[in-house]
């Protein structure tokens, strides 16, 4: 799905499959933003050759977290040439599961080593395209949000802090709370930090869920707040 001439929908609910990835076209290539379950990959792939993408264009996945959901297809395309970028949840990534100490023994990946660990806030310039790093611990220690701009936009990135669906984009959800880091107090302060950063993205792009195109998308990050506490007292 083309959201907007250089962004792109390439696998998620609208598909058929759980967890959204996206693409954005830089000067010479692609970044994806999350890789959704390892089974998505025909997906993806199908939906790259639609476009008539090549799968080396891509040069970097950002991953929100570790995921199987949004990590799944990570280590195929580090095999093509992509680095691959996550937070604190890197030792997740590593293993490919949640380890011995979860029941979620259902949640497997193909493991991956991460080119890049990101730990603080900061700006990614990737092809000369520049993409703003938020670490929002909480849904795990390790949750990224990335902002970008693509061409007129304002995009936010928020992987499962929180995601839109319903039929006007009204419905604001917060994502699974299984992973063992998963952590309400980290969750809130996050939530207050994104409040405060009074970034007003036009565009957001959750890791499940609908895209969210309005020019009034920072009420979104409103709408999740308030969700947020209203449902964790």
């Amino acid at each position: 799905m083309k959201i907007r001439d250089k962004l792109y929908l390439i696998s998620g609910g609208s598909y058929g499959e759980l967890g959204n990835a996206y693409l954005i076209k830089t000067k010479n290539g692609y970044i994806m933003i999350d890789s959704s379950k390892p089974d998505a990959l025909t997906t993806i792939r199908n939906n790259l050759a639609y476009w008539k993408i090549k799968e080396k264009e891509i040069s970097a996945v950002l991953l929100t977290h570790g995921h199987d959901d949004h990590a799944g297809c990570a280590a195929y395309f580090q095999n093509q040439g992509a680095k691959i970028y996550v937070g604190a949840d890197n030792e997740t990534l590593q293993k490919g599961n949640f380890g011995p100490n979860s029941p979620f023994t259902n949640h497997m990946a193909p493991p991956c080593v991460a080119d890049v660990i990101l730990k603080e806030d900061q700006i990614l310039t990737i092809d000369s395209f520049q993409i703003t790093v938020y670490c929002m611990p909480g849904h795990t220690d390790g949750t990224l949000l990335y902002y970008a701009k693509v061409d007129d936009d304002r995009v936010l990135f928020t992987g499962d802090m929180f995601f839109i669906e319903g039929e006007t984009g009204t419905d604001v959800k917060t994502g699974w709370k299984g992973d063992l880091s998963y952590s309400v107090e980290k969750s809130g302060m996050s939530f207050q930090k994104l409040w405060n950063l009074g970034i007003e993205p036009n565009i957001v792009l959750g890791g499940h869920g609908i895209p969210f195109i309005n020019k009034n998308a920072k009420e979104a990050i409103r709408s999740a707040y308030k969700y947020f506490l209203l449902n964790n007292r």
